[in-house]
């Protein structure tokens, strides 16, 4: 008989385990990449534990648990428990937000059926953001995403369904393996990377911030008879003009272009002195737009389209009146899309300006005499900060056309840096979306000093050391002094 010194030093024989998931199931994280889907990551669990569908449902779906016919939606969140997700594959909260798309109205752009790279998959690799339909190719391996079986092209439904359960990473219909070294004796998965894993990261990254607009509800629209508030019809064609920019940056760059946040948090931006002494009463020329057509432009909006066209005209005046007319034609024909080497980077540069502040229309104005507001201004104006009560109405113009010629250089800086990043790829893509003024109203509107602001002549809110150029050889040392830093 042992005595109880021997049995208190005793190994003891049952691991105790931090959670029940981990005393159960096996669940392999090292075998996954940051960024990876749902459906990679449940078929991986699924392999390493065969679960039947009813058994994998009871884990991970909120109540009621049935799943319907063609599956659980793997696109969306809202039918997942997601503290269970994160135990049952022992991920971050993080990854199990990033592992599904984003919610509807927005998820009509993601497709129903798996969007996969064929390299990507045969490494065990899959993200959630390859759903989206204006994600074209792969970034990693520049090869068009693929809707199939690699074997037989039977459709890959994205949905937690029997197959997932039955056949994990494997086609039922013809036996191919999708993912060949999981599915070989003591086979596992490497995760990507390195620099393949920091191009993942920034597309995703990319994806999730233009993916939020496109689930911002729109206004609602009501019967003009009754006044009743109706559903809201399902625009196919505005979705995808919504995202054409996208589509075009993931078909001609390997990363996403640097958005309008990341560039105004990396390093200080270009501010802006007074174009001039501003009069008491400013008198705006004739508007470049027919009022009885657009009655809602008031006085003010005519005094803040007078200081852009006068900024417009002292920074590149002399670049826009002397386009190359070739050139313009094929900018206008395919879509603001052109070679590196056909056009200036001061061409480039003021023609983005001009597009993200003065819209299409008044871009193409040459060639087709469209009345118009500017409607990136109209834009910017409708994202700025909310008027105190204590402040004038007269002073808070001022205070806005302050920050309109802030915004204005802010722009064309951005631009210049747009227009630098994608000159190695040897395409420029002219979008005003990739550069938008009302998110630079919003950025403003953030700010910590939104609240009890109080009117500032426009010398005060320079940043201190930088001024307004006299001409663009003396902006573009500006900026490429920024950009060399």
């Amino acid at each position: 008989m042992r005595d109880g010194r021997e049995e208190e030093h005793e190994t003891p024989i049952l691991w105790q385990a931090k959670s029940i998931a981990e005393a159960r199931f096996t669940s392999r994280p090292e075998w996954s990449t940051a960024g990876e889907s749902m459906w990679m990551r449940l078929s991986k669990f699924s392999l390493c534990n065969r679960l039947t569908l009813h058994d994998l449902s009871n884990l991970v779906l909120l109540p009621p648990k049935q799943i319907p016919t063609n599956g659980v939606d793997l696109r969306r969140a809202d039918r997942f428990d997601p503290a269970r997700l994160g135990d049952l594959l022992q991920i971050s909260p993080t990854d199990v937000t990033t592992a599904f798309c984003y919610s509807t109205p927005g998820l009509t752009n993601a497709s129903t059926e798996l969007r996969y790279c064929r390299e990507c998959l045969q490494q065990g690799f899959h993200a959630a953001w390859f759903q989206w339909r204006f994600i074209v190719r792969c970034p990693l391996h520049q090869r068009a995403l693929r809707l199939g079986c690699p074997g037989c092209t039977r459709p890959i439904q994205y949905t937690l369904q029997g197959n997932m359960a039955e056949y994990p990473l494997v086609c039922a219909r013809c036996g191919k393996q999708w993912v060949p070294d999981l599915l070989k004796p003591a086979g596992r998965c490497t995760p990507i990377s390195g620099r393949s894993a920091r191009i993942l990261r920034r597309w995703q990254a990319y994806v999730a911030e233009s993916t939020t607009r496109l689930s911002e509800l729109s206004r609602r629209p009501h019967d003009p008879q009754t006044g009743q508030f109706v559903a809201a019809q399902r625009n196919r064609a505005a979705s995808i003009r919504r995202t054409a920019h996208l589509r075009m940056s993931n078909r001609l760059y390997d990363t996403p272009p640097p958005t309008i946040p990341e560039l105004l948090e990396s390093q200080p931006r270009p501010s802006t002195d007074s174009l001039g002494p501003k009069p008491d009463s400013p008198e705006p020329g004739r508007p470049r737009f027919s009022q009885m057509n657009w009655p809602h432009f008031t006085q003010r909006f005519l005094e803040l389209e007078s200081t852009l066209l006068q900024f417009q005209n002292a920074f590149f005046g002399h670049t826009l009146r002397n386009i190359d007319m070739p050139a313009w034609s094929t900018l206008c024909r395919q879509q603001f899309t052109i070679a590196t080497n056909a056009v200036s980077i001061e061409t480039v540069t003021a023609l983005g300006w001009h597009l993200s502040w003065l819209g299409f229309a008044r871009t193409c104005d040459r060639v087709h005499r469209l009345s118009t507001p500017a409607l990136g201004l109209s834009g910017w104006l409708a994202h700025s900060p909310d008027r105190p009560l204590a402040i004038a109405y007269a002073e808070w113009t001022d205070q806005l056309i302050a920050w309109l010629q802030e915004d204005l250089t802010t722009s064309a800086w951005i631009w210049h840096r747009l227009v630098s990043f994608m000159r190695p790829y040897k395409s420029y893509h002219l979008h005003p979306a990739l550069a938008r003024p009302a998110e630079l109203a919003a950025w403003r509107s953030c700010q910590p000093y939104r609240h009890g602001i109080t009117a500032k002549p426009p010398q005060d809110l320079a940043i201190e050391g930088i001024g307004l150029p006299a001409k663009w050889d003396d902006f573009t040392s500006m900026i490429r002094q920024r950009i060399d830093k």
